[in-house]
């Protein structure tokens, strides 16, 4: 199985612990519209200076530089141009220019509310708020700086919740991004784990009645009468109509999935992974070989669910086919199923001859078992494989939930 997809944190959670000096970087239209805005304004207050002042407006000029140094950092770090540009507006109270002073301490405002972590933009809030309290005592009329105070001190609030309003829309769009990227990734891995199914139950069903198939043709061989052949070719009908049944299921699943179009042929008598008959099917099929089956089902099999039942079924196939491979005629086998209140176990056990042990006709990549071992964790249990103390051949799965 694919594993499951971990939960992190959301996007404002780690924005914000990005620490006092991070930044999200500004969008570049935004930054193209600030700068030209504030060009525009400083240009305006130099060109009102140089027009109704005797004196070139030196102090403004300066100011104005570094103010312009302010806004090009910002293409750099919001806070850095931020911590410059409130230097800035200091120096502003002792010149000229209110007008592009006044747009600065907005546009820092907004845009600290916009793109820097919570700590920072309020200690910038309540500079600002302070520089516009200095504002107002520069101005000789009492009243008319009260006014210035108050007017920018709501000019500012308006625009950190407008810088704020922004800052949200883009967590928000942020935030679906990534659900939607984890959402994407959740398929993927919902997709490789059903390929992963796919593949392991096309392995169980070829692998099953190809083996059986094979070790018919090889008895009526050795037995060499007719009687045999006739057995063998009963058997390999049957499996041969059994593996047939078992594809079509399959590509009627597939269908089902949209994984295959409506263009393949339809499907019909496809057989049911049922395990109470398939300990039956798979117990008669070794039987035909010449090895002996005890097969014991205990417990109430028929609530157990549909998932879980197909499981215990393909697991049964492999665990037969193994017997078929290696245990050879004359061998015994005992098929033990055990439903419990809230478990299943399933238990497989084969007696081996010597010369059978290495499976010298059939390759082993051990695909099965790891397939069985798959199938058990899926359900929360596990399998494990090898001689017990018998010498035995046995896979034992224990701690399966039922439904």
């Amino acid at each position: 199985m694919a594993p499951p997809f971990e939960s992190s944190q959301t996007v404002v959670e780690e924005f914000e612990a990005g620490g006092f000096w991070s930044c999200r970087d500004l969008n570049k239209w935004l930054l193209i519209i600030v700068t030209l805005a504030f060009g525009i304004a400083l240009g305006a207050d130099v060109i009102y200076e140089l027009v109704y002042s005797d004196q070139a407006p030196v102090g403004l000029a300066v100011a104005g530089i570094i103010s312009i140094g302010c806004i090009m950092l910002l293409w750099v770090n919001v806070t850095y141009a931020v911590a410059t540009g409130l230097g800035m507006l200091i120096v502003a109270l002792f010149v000229d220019g209110v007008v592009y002073s006044v747009l600065l301490a907005l546009l820092l405002a907004g845009l600290a509310a916009q793109n820097t972590t919570k700590p920072f933009r309020r200690v910038g809030l309540g500079l600002l708020v302070l520089w516009g309290a200095g504002l107002g005592v520069t101005i000789d009329d009492a009243a008319l700086g009260s006014l210035t105070f108050l007017g920018m001190t709501a000019g500012l609030l308006a625009a950190y919740g407008l810088g704020s309003s922004f800052r949200h829309a883009t967590d928000e769009s942020l935030q679906s991004t990534r659900d939607l990227e984890e959402i994407q990734q959740r398929h993927e891995q919902a997709k490789a784990a059903e390929r992963k199914s796919i593949a392991r139950d096309l392995h169980d069903i070829v692998a099953h009645d190809i083996t059986i198939i094979a070790m018919q043709s090889r008895a009526a061989q050795l037995r060499d009468t007719d009687s045999a052949y006739r057995e063998a070719v009963r058997v390999i009908g049957d499996s041969s109509r059994a593996a047939l049944n078992d594809l079509r299921r399959m590509l009627d699943l597939l269908k089902t999935e949209k994984i295959l179009d409506d263009a393949a042929a339809p499907i019909s008598n496809a057989s049911e992974l049922e395990i109470r008959s398939g300990t039956e099917i798979f117990a008669e099929r070794l039987e035909s070989l010449g090895i002996t089956v005890h097969r014991e089902l205990s417990g109430d099999v028929d609530q157990l669910s549909r998932s879980v039942g197909a499981a215990l079924y393909r697991m049964l196939q492999e665990c037969t086919t193994n017997v078929a491979k290696y245990a050879g005629q004359g061998a015994a086998c005992w098929i033990e199923i055990e439903v419990g209140g809230e478990h299943v176990a399933m238990c497989v056990t084969n007696t081996v001859q010597d010369s059978y042990r290495g499976g010298p006709d059939f390759s082993a990549t051990g695909t099965g078992l790891i397939g069985v071992r798959d199938r058990a964790e899926a359900f929360g249990g596990t399998a494990q494989a090898g001689y017990n103390d018998q010498g035995q051949w046995e896979v034992r799965v224990s701690g399966m939930k039922r439904s």
